[in-house]
């Protein structure tokens, strides 16, 4: 079961507008990310390999104003050898309503910062939770839509 990560909005979370600043929401995309993988034990795998985010897709449907709740669910999509991709769903806390989609997706570097093939024994911890997401029904991002 993958627990979301929660974060209360704070006056330095928003822009002129009263609202999250759009920049703000890639940081709390980040830490749900760290929290996920430390969730499923996998935070160490990522430090071996030195992934880096390649892209990020945002689309932003709601704003978030101080005060309100955010639950961001992670979920591990696709895994393969050169790219691991994630989708999150940022929701608010009082009514799940969707403030915010993103599809991220990362690569292993080495030292000199070149994407290179995950050895297997870095790679099957990840294709075990992509699997593992797959068949567990009763994981608490199943009414998310993804």
């Amino acid at each position: 079961m993958t627990f979301p990560l929660k974060i209360n909005v704070l006056n330095y979370h928003l822009d002129g507008y009263g609202h999250v600043n759009n920049a703000r929401y890639l940081e709390f995309l980040e830490a749900a990310r760290w929290d996920f993988f430390r969730q499923h034990g996998l935070h160490e795998v990522l430090r071996q390999a030195h992934f880096v985010i390649s892209r990020i897709n945002i689309r932003y449907h709601r704003a978030a104003r101080l005060g309100n709740e955010l639950h961001i669910y992670s979920q591990l999509y696709k895994v393969q050898s050169r790219q691991i991709i994630l989708k999150q769903r940022i929701l608010l806390a009082e009514n799940s309503a969707l403030c915010a989609t993103a599809d991220i997706t990362l690569v292993p570097t080495n030292a000199d910062g070149h994407v290179f093939r995950l050895p297997e024994t870095l790679l099957n911890p990840f294709q075990r939770l992509v699997e593992y997401m797959r068949l567990n029904t009763q994981d608490d991002t199943q009414n998310i839509r993804f």
